[in-house]
């Protein structure tokens, strides 16, 4: 399931026409859609969320974003396919750079989490829990430095 349509990559892309005869074709840029729509699933999985999401709403519009950037950014690669890199006309440049953002920041920042959510992974691994005790509860001889702080010889 895509989370964006062609008409909101054609509101990111107000000057491109896409039909049957247009290079790119409108099929290929639902395929596009469809494309940038699997990777941003592939992500939230790899998080530990169940795909496609349905909730919540902010997240949704977010991603209804991030994927019109995506195919607006594969379309203007196929409108100019000379290109060496994805999106090197100025537009294209600037929409393939704001995906690659929305990317890093959907793998790497706190997202809101659901309700039912099956699984709960953790942001950090280095979280403190203040009923746990962090000390040794036994010391032992060999544990204890040979040479302490501010010792006189």
């Amino acid at each position: 399931m895509a989370y964006c349509t062609i008409t909101h990559v054609r509101a990111l892309n107000p000057k491109r026409t896409y039909n049957a005869t247009s290079t790119p074709t409108e099929t290929q840029v639902e395929s596009f859609i469809i494309r940038i729509s699997e990777e941003i699933d592939a992500i939230l999985a790899g998080r530990g969320f169940t795909v496609p999401l349905t909730a919540p709403a902010a997240l949704l519009a977010y991603l209804t974003h991030v994927n019109a950037l995506g195919a607006a950014a594969l379309a203007e690669q196929a409108m100019f396919p000379e290109s060496a890199k994805p999106g090197t006309s100025v537009r294209g440049g600037s929409l393939w750079d704001q995906y690659n953002d929305a990317k890093k920041f959907l793998k790497e920042k706190e997202l809101p989490t659901l309700a039912g959510s099956t699984v709960d992974l953790p942001f950090s691994f280095a979280e403190q829990h203040q009923a746990t005790e962090t000390e040794p509860e036994e010391t032992y001889d060999w544990q204890r430095p040979k040479l302490g702080k501010n010792r006189d010889f």
